[in-house]
């Protein structure tokens, strides 16, 4: 992870799109009046179905649910190829 001033960030702006659309990283961004960090729109996206789980109690439930039978043997879980098959990135050439 990555940290500069906003004023840094604004001149290298088609860099850090790569950087954290493609390579998943994230950059804080510093100043004066409060500081943010730059995270690409899928790990947003990622972040915001997590809060709502979080805060869905019978969700919740079926998830804790379904770890502890995946850890007790009793379910089996897909690979990280099927679970993901469908997501591509565009990522432009350097």
């Amino acid at each position: 992870m990555e940290v500069m001033s906003v004023s840094k960030a604004r001149s290298r702006l088609y860099e850090l799109h790569r950087q954290i659309v493609c390579d998943h990283d994230q950059v804080i961004l510093t100043h004066k009046n409060g500081n943010m960090v730059l995270i690409s729109m899928d790990e947003w996206e990622s972040y915001k179905e997590t809060m709502r789980l979080l805060n869905d109690k019978k969700a919740l439930k079926a998830l804790v649910q379904s770890f502890e039978d995946h850890d007790a043997g009793r379910s089996v879980g897909k690979s990280l190829e099927e679970v993901f098959s469908d997501m591509t990135i565009y990522c432009p050439p350097v």
